[in-house]
């Protein structure tokens, strides 16, 4: 059993479905081709006249985005900074704190929105992406 995927340009433009075409030759010389259909899936958006994408820039995670892909949970960021502050801050002498602690001068780094101490997470906030357009 031999299979094939159809190599057609229309595919991408999303004009036809995707095909798989298998043939079967039995121990006769007669083959059987049959062509099995699927629905089109989208992993793109329809390309304007110009074969260019319209792409807009994210106001809250400044990443390019196609706007025809937008979906409620396509952008991820935090709502505050990430910053630091010193242990020393925390520490209360009206509390029996001795401002004595051991790395009291150490910076400790975080979003203030969410907590997070790694500088890298994606964010704690999913929403559509937004344009500097809207």
């Amino acid at each position: 059993m031999a299979l094939s995927f159809c190599n057609n340009h229309l595919l991408h433009l999303n004009k036809i479905p995707f095909a798989l075409q298998s043939q079967r030759t039995p121990s006769s010389n007669t083959t059987y081709t049959s062509l099995l259909q699927f629905p089109s899936i989208r992993c793109c958006s329809t390309l304007n006249q110009k074969n260019s994408i319209n792409l807009n820039t994210c106001k809250n995670c400044k990443t390019q985005f196609d706007p025809a892909l937008n979906h409620p949970r396509a952008c991820r960021f935090h709502t505050a900074h990430y910053g630091g502050e010193t242990k020393r801050k925390f520490e209360s002498v009206y509390e029996g704190g001795t401002m004595n602690t051991p790395d009291s001068g150490k910076v400790l780094q975080y979003w203030h929105c969410c907590g997070s101490e790694d500088p890298f997470d994606p964010g704690c906030t999913a929403s559509p992406h937004s344009s500097y357009d809207d």
